[in-house]
């Protein structure tokens, strides 16, 4: 397996961290997830984004992120003749 080394300044490292930890992951798995998301197509985001992203914006980063692979997995529970009309 490959190792890329990046060098980032002290507040930048400490800024990854930090959104690291509000979305209690580790640091190498963002950086993972988000050269998935580059490679399937994703475009890069900017240094600051002046807004939040918008709902399809961030329905692509997760659809491409990886993050919910694992649903393909697993087996249909339910259809669409479970519960009740609404």
């Amino acid at each position: 397996m490959a190792q890329l080394n990046v060098k980032l300044s002290e507040e930048r490292l400490e800024a990854l961290r930090r959104y690291a930890a509000r979305r209690r992951t580790p640091v190498a798995w963002l950086i993972k997830d988000y050269v998935d998301y580059l490679l399937g197509g994703g475009q890069p985001l900017p240094h600051s984004i002046p807004e939040p992203p918008s709902a399809s914006e961030l329905a692509a980063l997760t659809q491409h992120g990886g993050a919910f692979d694992w649903l393909a997995d697993e087996p249909e529970l339910y259809s669409d003749e479970d519960g009740e009309a609404v």
